[in-house]
């Protein structure tokens, strides 16, 4: 009886505690800023942005900010049109990928046109 007890008050903890975890948690959200992406852009060109870093910022929508979805997704597109396959787990792309992804990169940090 005493064994049934100790289940039942642990699995009740737990499942309150669930409970109220989700009723008062939020979700994870992703809200890279103007900074990260000039940075994510830079490894990129310079060969040290890993796959996986990279193919986040292409797969996950950024609601946050118009201008840097509209970047996502001309990323994406170059992505798709001008990337080669990752040599040790980096990014690359081909040399006409690279002078669009600098000029994506110089839009950026000049900060004043955002139209990508």
């Amino acid at each position: 009886m005493a064994e049934f007890l100790l289940v039942f008050v642990v699995t009740l903890v737990v499942i309150v505690g669930v409970t109220l975890a989700m009723i008062w948690g939020k979700a994870p959200v992703y809200r890279p800023t103007q900074d990260s992406v000039q940075a994510l852009i830079t490894r990129a060109l310079e060969g040290e942005a890993g796959e996986d870093e990279w193919q986040f910022f292409l797969d996950m929508p950024i609601r946050h900010d118009p201008d840097l979805e509209a970047l996502r997704k001309d990323c994406a597109q170059l992505h798709d049109e001008q990337g080669l396959r990752p040599r040790a787990g980096k990014v690359r792309f081909k040399e006409a990928g690279q002078i669009r992804l600098r000029h994506y990169l110089s839009r950026l940090e000049q900060g004043g046109s955002k139209s990508f």
